[in-house]
């Protein structure tokens, strides 16, 4: 009774391995293809987008506040510099620009700026590294109509001083980016 509930197993194990087969030809192996008959409707579906949309952007003075087609204004509060100590794993110190941005809302309603998104890019084309180190606060929440909030965003950049900068506010996701330029003192 042993013996056949060895050779069992092995048996199973012969029979799905016997149908498959490797070749050498690659003249055996095809892709499939969207038959002739298909409309450009049936076409395959891409693979995704290829880049990001692109989105009304207001431009401004560094000083001076944008306002936006969505009756959102935003406007830099301060900018500063500082040298940072980190304070997790892996975050590292040095040279850094911080920016306190402002979004104050006209419109009739509420708005949400937890998906609010600031950079800092040079004239060069240095790239500010977000860091959370330093007195970081990202906008968060909603904004009452009429009401204000602000955010704190700390950007790693070395050297600092002297500087021209493009700082853009995206508020929140597929809104109008406010684009802030100008140099850093």
């Amino acid at each position: 009774m042993k013996r056949a509930s060895f050779i069992a197993p092995l048996v199973a194990l012969a029979l799905v391995t016997a149908g498959c087969s490797a070749t050498d030809d690659a003249s055996e192996t095809s892709t499939p293809t969207p038959s002739a008959t298909s409309s450009a409707d049936e076409a395959l579906p891409a693979d995704g987008p290829t880049e990001a949309p692109s989105l009304p952007e207001e431009t401004g003075e560094l000083d001076a506040p944008i306002s936006l087609s969505t009756d959102v204004v935003v406007s830099i509060d301060e900018i500063s510099t500082m040298t940072v100590e980190p304070e997790t794993p892996g975050e590292y110190a040095g040279s850094a620009v911080v920016v306190k941005v402002s979004v104050a809302n006209d419109s009739k309603q509420a708005q949400s700026v937890d998906s609010a998104v600031v950079s800092l890019v040079t004239d060069d084309g240095d790239l500010g590294v977000g860091t959370t180190a330093g007195p970081n606060e990202p906008l968060q929440g909603k904004v009452d109509a009429g009401s204000t909030t602000q955010g704190t965003y700390v950007f790693m950049l070395d050297p600092t001083k002297g500087r021209s900068v493009k700082i853009s506010v995206n508020y929140a996701a597929g809104e109008p980016v406010a684009t802030f330029v100008g140099k850093l003192s």
